[in-house]
């Protein structure tokens, strides 16, 4: 469930953690440090949900598995 979080997310946005998804796998990412918590938060009072930023190293996860496969010309 991990990958579908991180194909939502874009370098250098901040996103509700209600958007994400559960509580538990956001904190996997975080503990791991493909995403990073921020202070900051989208509502106010009881309901308040964190905010989440991808790190450079989930950016680096990222991008890995959505690269291309090397086509059959260009394998050596």
């Amino acid at each position: 469930m991990i990958d579908p979080i991180l194909d939502k997310m874009k370098k250098g946005v901040y996103y509700p953690g209600h958007h994400l998804g559960e509580r538990e796998e956001l904190a996997e990412l975080v503990v791991k440090g493909h995403i990073e918590r921020m202070d900051t938060s989208f509502l106010c009072g009881p309901d308040s949900e964190s905010a989440y930023c991808l790190t450079a190293s989930g950016c680096r996860l990222k991008r890995v598995k959505t690269r291309k496969a090397p086509t059959r010309g260009t394998e050596r």
